[in-house]
């Protein structure tokens, strides 16, 4: 039987935590907590097919967010101190517990685990309470699991089963002797193929492990075709020269 999920089936909490050890907190009195997944795509037209075709590469997730800043709510604290502070770098990355209440898991809930950076945007702008809005955009992979939540709902624990883990790569992409960039260059990872930008770079999230055969070619150049990148545990940035033919 078909039955509604309601807005409040799908709980964020925050880890408010200043040690290694979790503490994660109902995201409360928030007027607006909304994910944008951000799918990357990449288009083509076959030449002995119609029309266009377009496969999802990547995502770079983001949940826009906006609060009226409560006393003694450890979350907004959190934030507020990240935003008055100007802070950057590791110092406004957060986690998030995003809990599904909607798929209980023997006495737990569905639940996914994930870093994101803090961008804040605006504060102030009304004239009711004192708000704060910005955006959380992803930082890392997510993990699976399972949460407890409290007899009140306002605190949960997270049980990880499963990691899912992917991080940014940048391909830079130039001529070898030019070391100008090579815009359309074409980049193929385990069959699928991204292009570079005017700037010769392409950005791909890609799961943790180590990739050995690499394809980065483009019309009129030498194809490079046994290109390693090892994903683990950050960012990378990959260059790549070619000669041309």
């Amino acid at each position: 039987m078909e039955e509604l999920v309601k807005r409040n089936g799908k709980v964020a909490y925050m880890d408010i935590s200043t040690t290694s050890i979790a503490n994660f907190q109902r995201m409360r009195k928030f007027t607006e907590i909304s994910k944008s997944k951000n799918a990357t795509e990449y288009s083509r037209i076959y030449v002995d097919e119609d029309g266009e075709v377009t496969d999802v590469t990547g995502y770079s997730e983001e949940i826009s967010y906006a609060f009226d800043l409560y006393k003694g709510n450890l979350v907004h604290q959190k934030l507020v101190d990240i935003t008055d502070n100007e802070k950057t770098g590791n110092d406004a990355l957060v986690k998030i517990l995003t809990v599904d209440f909607s798929k209980p898991v023997g006495s737990g809930y569905e639940a996914r685990l994930r870093t994101y950076s803090v961008v804040p945007d605006a504060e102030g702008d009304s004239t009711d309470a004192y708000t704060y809005s910005g955006a959380f955009r992803k930082n890392s992979g997510f993990t699976i699991g399972v949460a407890q939540v409290s007899e009140d709902g306002l605190t949960a624990t997270f049980t990880a089963t499963q990691t899912v883990a992917e991080y940014p790569v940048t391909f830079v992409v130039k001529d070898s002797s030019a070391s100008t960039p090579i815009e359309g260059a074409k980049i193929t990872i385990e069959g699928t193929s991204y292009l570079t930008d005017a700037t010769g770079i392409a950005t791909v999230e890609l799961a943790t492990k180590s990739y050995s055969t690499i394809k980065v070619e483009k019309d009129g150049y030498t194809a490079q075709e046994d290109i390693s990148v090892t994903v683990s545990t950050g960012a990378i940035l990959k260059e790549i020269s070619l000669v041309e033919a």
